[in-house]
This record gives structure tokens, C-alpha cells and sequence, in this order.
């Protein structure tokens, strides 16, 4: 009589790399992931939920604080946003400054979002006919340290496109002042 997790889950990564020369290059990377929970447990467990932002992710926002959608966590909560459904690309051109020293010039799009009907957060829902409004869209710039064995990545993000802004706020240059929560500085090696 012990509940168990039960769900489907698929992930689908496509990644391409465009060399000019040995000192430019172009990256892009596409990724949909869906899990679906069924069965005698209706989510999905915390562990294979998705989330987004950070190094690894849509760059201008902190690691989890990103969605799902629109929904705007409290700005007193430690952010923790992961749901059911990522869609995310990035393209980076990458170029050689000196020695190990490399730089980047990136964008990145993406969210998460919920397709079960418990979740309660307003606006997570994926719904066909919104789900492109709430992409949201960063760009920003960085350095590489190769170290041959591995590579210290330093990026600043900058949000473009925050869908959990107020409408007609959702992009933020042309329309406000920027401030220090529009910038995110990530850290990977």
C-alpha cells in the first residue's frame, strides 16, 4: 500500500556547432522536455520536474526563478519554479580573446510550464493559443577561462522579455528603466 511515482517522461536535446575559424564559432541548442504523471501519483516528483535560469539555462534570470509561464512568485520567496513541460533554445558566438581567454555574445529563449490541472499557480498552465507570449528572453555576454581539462564560464544575462511582468511591461527596454533584478551574473565550470 505504499504509493509510488508513476510518469512518462521524454527529453529531446539538438545542439550545432559552427566553426568560422579557429577563433570564431557559432553554438545554437534546442530542447523540449515533457513528463506527464499518472497512474496512483498525480505529479511529477520534485527530482524530475523541470526548472530553468541559471548557467544552464535562460541566463538572465537565477537558477529556478523562471516560470512556470507567467507566474510570479513573491519576490520574498526563495526561488524554487519547476513544473511539467521546457522549452528553451540559445545561440552563442563564441571568439577567441587571448590565449585561454574566450569570449561570448549570447540569446537565450525559453520557460517551463504545468499541463497538470493541479497546479494552482496563475498563469502556468500551457495553453496553445498563450504559450508563445510567455517565452521569455535574455541575452547577455561572457567569458571563458579554457583551461584544456575544463573551462570556468562567466556570464552576465540581461532579460529582454519577462513573462511575468505586468502587460505591456513584458519587455523591459523601450519601457522602463533597467535595475539590478533585469541583470544575473552566472558562474559554471
Amino acid at each position: 500500500n505504499t504509493r509510488f511515482a508513476q510518469y512518462v517522461k521524454s527529453d529531446l536535446e539538438v545542439s550545432h556547432s559552427h566553426m568560422f575559424d579557429e577563433y570564431n564559432s557559432l553554438v545554437g541548442r534546442a530542447f523540449v522536455g515533457v513528463g506527464l504523471p499518472y497512474g496512483n501519483f498525480d505529479v511529477l516528483p520534485f527530482e524530475k520536474k523541470y526548472f530553468t535560469g541559471g548557467a544552464n539555462g535562460i541566463r538572465a534570470w537565477q537558477v529556478r526563478s523562471l516560470g512556470p509561464g507567467s507566474y510570479k512568485a513573491s519576490d520574498d520567496s526563495y526561488p524554487n519554479q519547476s513544473s511539467d513541460v521546457k522549452l528553451e533554445a540559445n545561440v552563442e558566438y563564441r571568439f577567441l580573446l587571448t590565449g585561454f581567454l574566450e569570449g561570448a555574445i549570447f540569446v537565450d529563449a525559453g520557460n517551463i510550464w504545468a499541463i497538470n490541472e493541479k497546479d494552482n499557480r496563475l498563469g502556468a498552465q500551457f495553453k496553445f493559443n498563450k504559450f508563445y507570449k510567455q517565452i521569455a528572453l535574455g541575452t547577455g555576454a561572457g567569458l571563458r577561462f579554457d583551461l584544456n581539462y575544463f573551462i570556468f564560464r562567466l556570464d552576465l544575462g540581461l532579460k529582454l522579455h519577462d513573462p511575468s511582468a505586468e502587460l505591456g511591461e513584458n519587455w523591459i527596454i523601450g519601457n522602463r528603466s533597467l535595475t539590478k533584478e533585469d541583470l544575473n551574473l552566472s558562474f559554471a565550470i
